[in-house]
């Protein structure tokens, strides 16, 4: 599409020059003015492309046109129209910057040459403005990524000095998108466009791997768990991968961007608790405080939550919360009280390994022999306390599986790399495993293999003569645009650049930190 402003103060060549326009190919949007004024007044309220325009007119001619056009819109084409006798106007005109002048009457072949000159310009403007803006944002994209998860300043700071990232002010919430399978390598360049259209609403888009995405949006007064229902429906509609979506709660300015990060990647790990629900809040428990007021089958279902998830912080809250309600009233029987209590040891017994060390039947026995309510909790607090040291020893242990997931993933990172084949490896369920690796390595696995891929393409760039579609194959990534994309989002530079060492952006922002 271009926008073609005609100026000319005869409505018939007005019309010439449209019939002429009509001839060519593409699509035009024409708008007309009668003099200098006129199409001041038209630039300054629409967007022109290029300016087409006869020199000697009322109120404001040609030339006085060209001079204050180019002022105020530097890059702007313009074409005079002229006849013979104003022929020394139109060669002045070319001091104010004019493209091209065309003598009249039109020359149709001379006219097609001139437009086709403007056209190739324009291309020529437009090609290189998309690239800057390209590389704008996969520039805005290495240092966000490298913010949320390091939280460094220092990452702001140079990020500030090549371009505006003011839009991180903005944002209030965001939506993490993580699929069962390696996904998204495989989507279209626009699918953030793709997601915005199907709902309506606008956001940045940033992927994290080949497995996860996350979008940051501005708006403040929404219900983003109605979104991400949405957003999850136009998923599963238009793709065969399933998906599981983790909202974050609200939040105000950049400082918040790393916890919030942190925050999603931990409500994400509620699909090992709940493999049937697929949109995740973490505003859900909020809106909901748990204390002493809290019903009994309530508190159980959190401390029950809390074992599953090995949260031992979180049980002993919840635990507290049980304490205060019976310490407080008497209205309860000795027996239901016992009742509750043994609900607590239960939960802690069903796991297995736990169990094996210590006899749910011998401690259920030495609560029910219990006289009152001290002696109850004393008991149970033991349990806990027991409970907490095995997960230590359990951690402790556990060393051995995440080295030997990690040197999996070193041998076999061009494989494609599943949780649940990991998992499968070392034995344990995927729940725990990303529970334990995270704990001990401080990064989720998906994020983990993106680390060890883009380090090892690193590797290949720099120490062989592979091509880059053979470094992305060797890496795991078969989709090279995606990974160039994606080693240019970590990295901050092109491979073909990283390879050189003299890549424009490699001077600008240095190397990764993860």
């Amino acid at each position: 599409m271009y926008r073609v402003l005609i100026t000319d103060d005869e409505k018939i060549e007005r019309e010439g020059i449209k019939f002429l326009l009509a001839q060519e190919e593409g699509e035009y949007e024409i708008h007309e003015a009668a003099n200098g004024r006129q199409a001041l007044n038209v630039l300054r309220s629409e967007e022109i492309d290029f300016l087409l325009t006869d020199i000697k007119m009322p109120h404001m001619d040609g030339l006085e046109l060209a001079s204050k056009v180019r002022e105020e819109y530097p890059n702007l084409p313009i074409v005079i129209f002229s006849g013979y006798s104003d022929f020394a106007f139109a060669q002045e005109a070319m001091r104010y910057g004019v493209k091209d002048y065309v003598l009249k009457p039109v020359d149709p072949d001379t006219f097609h040459t001139t437009i086709g000159k403007v056209k190739a310009e324009l291309q020529s403007i437009r090609s290189k403005k998309q690239k800057e803006e390209k590389g704008k944002n996969f520039l805005l994209q290495y240092f966000l990524q490298t913010y949320l998860y390091s939280g460094n300043e220092e990452v702001l700071k140079k990020a500030g000095e090549i371009l505006d990232e003011s839009n991180w002010e903005q944002w209030h919430c965001a939506i993490l998108i993580e699929s069962d399978k390696a996904f998204f390598d495989n989507v279209p360049d626009n699918i953030d466009e793709e997601l915005m259209q199907g709902l309506h609403r606008n956001f940045f888009y940033l992927n994290l791997n080949t497995r996860q995405s996350v979008l940051f949006f501005s708006d403040v007064y929404c219900d983003y768990q109605l979104v991400a229902k949405h957003l999850y429906d136009i998923l599963k509609q238009n793709y065969s991968a399933s998906f599981h979506l983790a909202v974050s709660s609200r939040f105000e300015g950049h400082e918040a961007l790393p916890e919030i990060m942190s925050q999603l990647e931990q409500t994400m790990e509620e699909k090992f608790y709940h493999p049937d629900v697929h949109v995740f809040n973490n505003e859900a428990s909020d809106s909901q405080p748990v204390n002493a007021e809290t019903q009994d089958s309530r508190l159980m279902e959190k401390i029950s939550e809390d074992i599953s998830r090995k949260d031992v912080e979180q049980l002993k809250k919840h635990f507290e919360c049980l304490v205060k309600k019976y310490e407080n009233d008497t209205r309860f029987s000795a027996m239901y009280v016992k009742f509750v209590f043994f609900n607590v040891i239960q939960e802690l017994f069903q796991e297995n390994q736990f169990s094996e060390e210590r006899k749910l039947d011998h401690e259920v026995e030495r609560l029910y022999s219990c006289t009152n309510l001290k002696q109850i909790l004393a008991i149970t607090q033991e349990n806990i306390k027991e409970y907490e040291e095995f997960l230590e020893r359990s951690m402790s242990d556990s060393r051995d599986e995440v080295a030997s997931v990690k040197n999996y993933i070193y041998q076999h990172y061009a494989e494609d790399l599943s949780l649940e084949t990991l998992a499968e490896k070392v034995y344990l369920s995927s729940g725990y495993l990303s529970f334990i690796f995270k704990k001990e390595t401080g990064m989720n696995l998906n994020r983990f293999i993106r680390v060890v891929r883009m380090e090892k393409a690193k590797e290949l760039l720099c120490n062989s003569n592979m091509k880059v579609a053979q470094v992305s194959e060797q890496v795991g990534i078969p989709n090279v645009s995606y990974f160039c994309r994606s080693f240019r989002e970590y990295y901050g530079s092109s491979p073909e650049s990283y390879r050189k060492g003299t890549g424009e952006e490699d001077e600008n922002t240095g190397s990764h930190k993860e």
